[in-house]
């Protein structure tokens, strides 16, 4: 943000703002790699960078709050009793993991963009804020790339169940989706936590040159890279997190998404000729078993349809968002000046695009799962719809004896 440069590209799939004071550091140009080519700065990313900061810091909280109420609606649905599926277990996990990330980023916008501004100083970049910073930034990622991971593994557990049913009546039942998530919290934690290793808290001094802020001392974070080991170290934890929590989910989000579309019109083709084959029989009622066992399956086969293209539109929503910033964020650890005149100045849309997609499931499984629109509404409004139908019924009563009478004067 203005006057600051990102600590590291690497470090987080979000672009949290790990700020430093770029007089203090000569390198910033470098990237992650030791990189630096010839991109120049661009001046309408600089112009937006700077329009959209100061609304950033108001406009995320609000956000993240909206998407912390609806990743706990999302969860308190998807336990009830009558919604428990393996796919709703993994969804739960995805809600659980968004609802974190969002609700960690609150305190993070308001200390760093509303209560102090974003202008660096010593009250602001307090030894304290440092590592507040170095915790979030942490956590964040854990739970951030937990999110990730639970999507790829809610499209490999769709894709088996509809293109091979009974290896997925087998392999993709609550238990197994139960022990995926657990398995996906702890190996993403094991790769995450250790690049932890290599952050450290630096200082500087600060001097105002307008006079108007006392000086003092500045904290930020820092990467180490002074010793030999820590340099082999940076880069092994850099391209672990580049391919195994930005490149390759990007991947397989793409490829199951493929996968999914065209398992789905083969099985819409199937359906349409299975419909075109129907004995006249059928057709006319004259087997009302056939007839009622034919429409359960297609009433099953509808649910199921209309169940994967929820769970399709979750993962391109979330395979939109990551694939950019996942490519931009590797192109700006490879490259300093791409990071800092390309990659910097996008930091805080790329935030809140990813903040608004850890809030929207709620909306889409409102609008495309009745089940969900169902239980929802029984558990939160149904004494608003139990009123809503006692005064329908008594304006439906009251009208009736009106006609009666009406009827009798007659």
């Amino acid at each position: 943000m203005m006057n600051y440069s990102y600590l590291n590209s690497s470090f987080s799939d979000m672009t949290y703002n790990f700020t430093v004071p770029m007089s203090s550091h000569n390198d910033t140009s470098k990237s992650a790699m030791g990189v630096v080519t010839g991109i120049n700065a661009v001046p309408e990313l600089q112009a937006f960078q700077k329009s959209y900061q100061p609304i950033h810091g108001y406009l995320a909280p609000i956000i993240c709050v909206f998407g912390v109420v609806a990743n706990i609606l999302n969860i308190v649905v998807l336990t009830r009793k009558n919604m428990q599926t393996s796919t709703n277990v993994i969804l739960t996990g995805l809600a659980i993991s968004d609802g974190l990330t969002m609700a960690a980023y609150i305190p993070y916008a308001l200390l760093l963009y509303v209560i102090h501004g974003t202008r660096i100083t010593p009250i602001r970049d307090s030894y304290q804020v440092a590592h507040f910073q170095m915790g979030y930034a942490l956590f964040s990622v854990v739970v951030h790339s937990i999110s990730i991971w639970l999507t790829v593994t809610l499209a490999l557990f769709r894709y088996i169940f509809i293109r091979h049913p009974r290896l997925g009546a087998h392999y993709c039942n609550m238990h197994k989706a139960k022990i995926a998530v657990i398995a996906v919290v702890i190996v993403v934690t094991l790769v995450c936590v250790p690049y932890s290793v290599n952050l450290s808290i630096s200082s500087s001094s600060f001097t105002d040159p307008d006079g108007l802020i006392p000086n003092g001392t500045t904290f930020h974070i820092n990467m180490k890279r002074t010793h030999d080991y820590e340099k082999v170290l940076y880069s092994v934890n850099f391209w672990i997190q580049a391919i195994l929590i930005k490149l390759l989910p990007s991947f397989l989000l793409t490829i199951f998404s493929i996968l999914l579309v065209n398992t789905m019109r083969r099985a819409e083709r199937r359906r349409k000729r299975l419909l075109n084959n129907v004995p006249m029989s059928e057709e006319n009622g004259a087997t009302s078993t056939s007839s009622t066992t034919v429409s359960s399956r297609k009433q099953k086969k509808s649910r199921s349809n209309r169940t994967t293209k929820m769970l399709l539109a979750v993962v391109i929503l979330f395979l939109l968002t990551e694939t950019p910033q996942g490519v931009l964020s590797v192109m700006g650890g490879l490259d300093g000046s791409f990071f800092e005149y390309i990659y910097m100045p996008l930091g805080d849309l790329l935030d809140i695009i990813t903040l608004i997609n850890n809030g929207i499931n709620f909306v889409l499984y409102c609008t495309m799962s009745k089940q969900f629109r169902d239980t929802f509404l029984k558990l939160f409004l149904k004494n608003v719809l139990h009123q809503e139908y006692r005064r329908t019924k008594n304006t439906y009563t009251t009208a009736q004896a009106t006609v009666a009478t009406n009827d009798s004067d007659v």
